[in-house]
């Protein structure tokens, strides 16, 4: 496994290679990123509990929802009814939302995205392939991703431009499996015109194509680009039903039917299926989708971004599609600037992002990625203004994450205090 990507953070913790981010003395594995999590969901319930729905903004970017109308929960009762009324109905919207043809491309509906990377990667790829991969600079291939290539034993070598991912197809031949990420988990974009050259690059008979494409929402709503199979000559693919989606959390796979008959085979086996309220709720968020709602988010987060930039630097908070986004690393400097030191702090990007997410959660009820994140996901402080944000305005959101930056330079030597934050007592 290769990457141009520095072995260390910007303060000398080592990187992990599968997540691509630094693990700290709190947050040293999946185990405590899932504790953080579950607290978080703690704290969103006991709020609704005390003030209400009401009193909690999402800027999570995402529904998550069950996606069902009041009309299906009739024919949801058991299966029977379920196969009269919904079986083979989503998987043609599928193909739609994601400019597939159904001539030559089959879809499934699992039940993660995450669970469509592990099953069309490892059934794909074996020990000793070879799989480049090209990501936005300033981004990373997404860990769900990059784990199966792992546990495959396929050779995994990122790229963060087109050029050189071309220099290296050129140098090294057509690889096995040339995997996309269009927009990362940091939100950082890749250009239209990159996505497209490397779709163009000569392929070897066994080459494959997947994309990433979970953000595709993000694309087509706030950058205005063709929905998936329309960008080029793509082998399989998937997307969210989720992020700026209004539905359950769910991926929609979508390939070559070969290639999907044989993993939906895979699918059921290990039980990655959607099941019956998920497959529903991912058919009404598909037919319902609207790009406008993505565009008006995306517009306020134009404003916000001048606001944090003017803050905290042009350089440190930057557009991520219909939001905007800090790294965990340039946090934890504002941080120091603000504490008036230049030590190494003892927290780490990915404990310093969460740590500002769950104090903007406990003080002022506004719900970030990073404070119910899965684990892997990028060590950055993102607020997506879908679909809170103009509840909220620019300016009640700056003055959150100005006080969660606060108390980041507070506890930024203390890792106790740090910890109770994030995981609790």
């Amino acid at each position: 496994m290769s990457s141009t990507l520095p072995a260390t953070d910007r303060f000398g913790n080592p990187v992990d290679p599968i997540v691509r981010y630094a693990r700290g003395a709190i947050l040293k594995s999946t185990d405590e990123e899932v504790a953080r999590m579950l607290r978080a969901r703690h704290l969103v319930a006991e709020r609704v509990r005390r003030m209400g729905a009401d009193s909690v903004y999402d800027l999570s970017g995402m529904n998550r929802g069950s996606g069902i109308e009041a009309q299906d929960v009739a024919h949801l009762t058991s299966h029977v009814p379920f196969f009269e009324r919904f079986e083979g109905n989503t998987e043609p919207l599928a193909l739609k939302h994601m400019g597939a043809d159904a001539g030559q491309h089959g879809a499934l509906i699992l039940n993660r995205v995450s669970a469509a990377n592990f099953l069309a990667l490892t059934t794909v790829l074996k020990a000793g392939d070879r799989v480049l991969a090209l990501a936005p600079a300033g981004g990373v291939t997404h860990p769900s991703a990059v784990r199966p290539i792992s546990m495959a034993g396929a050779n995994f070598t990122e790229f963060f431009s087109y050029a050189d991912l071309e220099n290296a197809w050129r140098t090294e031949g057509a690889p096995r499996l040339l995997l996309i990420t269009p927009i990362s988990a940091s939100k950082r974009h890749l250009d239209l015109a990159d996505f497209k050259r490397a779709l163009a690059l000569p392929r070897a008979p066994h080459t494959l194509v997947f994309v990433d494409d979970a953000h595709m929402a993000s694309r087509v709503g706030f950058f205005e680009e063709p929905r998936t199979f329309e960008i080029g000559a793509i082998d399989l693919a998937v997307c969210s039903a989720d992020k700026h989606v209004a539905g359950p959390r769910a991926g929609v796979f979508v390939g070559r039917k070969d290639l999907v008959t044989t993993i939906g085979s895979r699918a059921y086996e290990l039980g990655f299926e959607a099941q019956a309220g998920q497959y529903v709720g991912v058919a009404n968020a598909l037919r319902n989708f609207d790009p406008s709602v993505i565009k008006r988010a995306g517009e306020l987060a134009k404003q916000l971004v001048e606001v944090l930039a003017g803050q905290y630097g042009a350089k440190r908070a930057y557009l991520g599609g219909p939001g905007v986004s800090i790294s965990g690393d340039d946090v934890l400097d504002i941080a120091r600037e603000q504490r008036g030191t230049d030590e190494k702090p003892a927290l780490v990007a990915v404990e310093a992002a969460g740590l500002v997410a769950m104090e903007m959660l406990e003080q002022d009820g506004i719900l970030t990625i990073g404070a119910v994140s899965m684990p892997g996901s990028a060590p950055v402080v993102r607020l997506m203004m879908y679909p809170d944000g103009h509840k909220l305005g620019i300016e009640r959101i700056a003055a959150s994450l100005e006080n969660g930056i606060g108390r980041l330079a507070e506890v930024l030597d203390d890792v106790d205090e740090a910890r109770s934050q994030l995981l609790g007592n």
